[in-house]
């Protein structure tokens, strides 16, 4: 597979979200949306949406010349009085591999919001062989693990299986997140709130990718794109 088909596979992802609403492109500090990186191993883009029911939409090029590395991520954060999870997905091509997370990080784990986010997801999940692998969960995430999650490196012949995974679950997830009402509840409300809270701090503090980033575009430019524009 080339570049282009991760390129696709952005657009693709954002044109799915378009189908529930407005998407609004949110403007960038320049030194964010494409950061200058060290001897130009580097080509990185960053981008910022609105839609309705979201705070944020987070999505993300990145390729890498030496080794070759060609990266996507997207991580769609919901208003946070609203009960959907937050969605990511991140697949990273290396010349043999391919490392990929797909997940919705849910709120609550009651049965009813199983029943909502979860179940349609992992029905979608067995249509595909099996992407068990031996790769552990790392620590902190481990809070955010459910049974539709998907976790690993995979041969890279796995890149259209991880692919089309992502998109049957958006096609699950977004018509979701469109119908889901505000909250009311305040004991609920303040839940959801703790949880945005922990989970921006996880990506904030715990993702080892900034500590990798930082090597190619520097400490403080890598912290601002995680505080200011993943997150």
């Amino acid at each position: 597979m080339s570049a282009s088909e991760l390129d696709a596979l952005l657009n693709t992802a954002i044109e799915r979200v378009r189908q529930y609403g407005p998407v609004e492109a949110v403007p960038l500090d320049p030194a964010l949306a494409r950061p200058k990186s060290f001897l130009k191993v580097l080509d990185a883009d960053h981008y910022n949406w609105r839609a309705p029911g979201f705070r944020k939409l987070f999505g993300m090029r990145f390729r890498v010349k030496l080794p070759p590395l060609d990266q996507i991520n997207l991580i769609f954060y919901p208003e946070a009085d609203r009960a959907t999870p937050i969605f990511i997905f991140f697949c990273l091509l290396t010349k043999r591999k391919v490392i990929a997370h797909l997940n919705v990080n849910c709120p609550f784990d009651d049965a009813g919001d199983r029943a909502q986010w979860v179940e349609p997801l992992l029905e979608r999940l067995r249509r595909y062989p099996s992407f068990e692998c031996d790769d552990r969960y790392p620590a902190w995430m481990l809070k955010y693990r459910n049974d539709c999650t998907i976790y690993g490196m995979f041969p890279k012949q796995r890149f259209e299986d991880l692919r089309n995974c992502a998109l049957d679950y958006l096609d699950c997830y977004l018509p979701a997140a469109a119908q889901q009402a505000p909250e009311t509840d305040p004991q609920r409300l303040q839940c959801i709130r703790e949880f945005h809270d922990g989970f921006v701090s996880d990506i904030r503090t715990q993702d080892k990718a900034q500590g990798m980033i930082a090597r190619m575009i520097g400490k403080e430019t890598a912290r601002r794109i995680f505080y200011e524009v993943t997150t």
